[in-house]
């Protein structure tokens, strides 16, 4: 994946499109979340979800991409202090634990733990339905 660490921390944005809520990601060894929004023109969001407005409130949905690219001159605000059950309902849909700041791991990490990550691969692995072969139609 990426050899840099990054960082990923909830953003709430309003966009022409609509209100969306997603992970920006940025390397925290040389920036910050202020930095990246304020200054930055582009910057990668994972997993965004667009905000729908409901009688309870607002409710994530996500968009089925797992990121997006977003220009600062599109943004006509965001804000970083969202509602701790809106930031609970988006965490539940999230393919991983969010918060958490990816770091390469070291070199005798890898090596031990290759056994283990490969068999929690193969776990994941959910077979494709294979296409059924026009001599297999009877």
């Amino acid at each position: 994946m990426q050899n840099q660490p990054v960082a990923r921390k909830p953003v709430l944005f309003q966009l022409p499109t609509g209100l969306y809520l997603g992970m920006v990601c940025y390397n925290p060894l040389y920036e910050n979340l202020q930095f990246v929004l304020e200054k930055k023109e582009f910057f990668e969001v994972e997993w965004p979800a667009l905000m729908i407005s409901q009688e309870k409130g607002l409710f994530p949905v996500l968009i089925g991409l797992p990121h997006i690219t977003v220009q600062r001159t599109q943004i006509l605000w965001y804000a970083t202090h969202i509602p701790a059950e809106l930031l609970r309902q988006y965490q539940a849909f999230l393919p991983y634990p969010s918060g958490e700041t990816v770091l390469p791991p070291k070199e005798d990490t890898i090596k031990s733990s290759s056994k283990v990550s490969t068999k929690k691969t193969e776990e994941k692995i959910i077979p494709f339905p294979l296409k059924k072969e026009p001599s297999d139609i009877s």
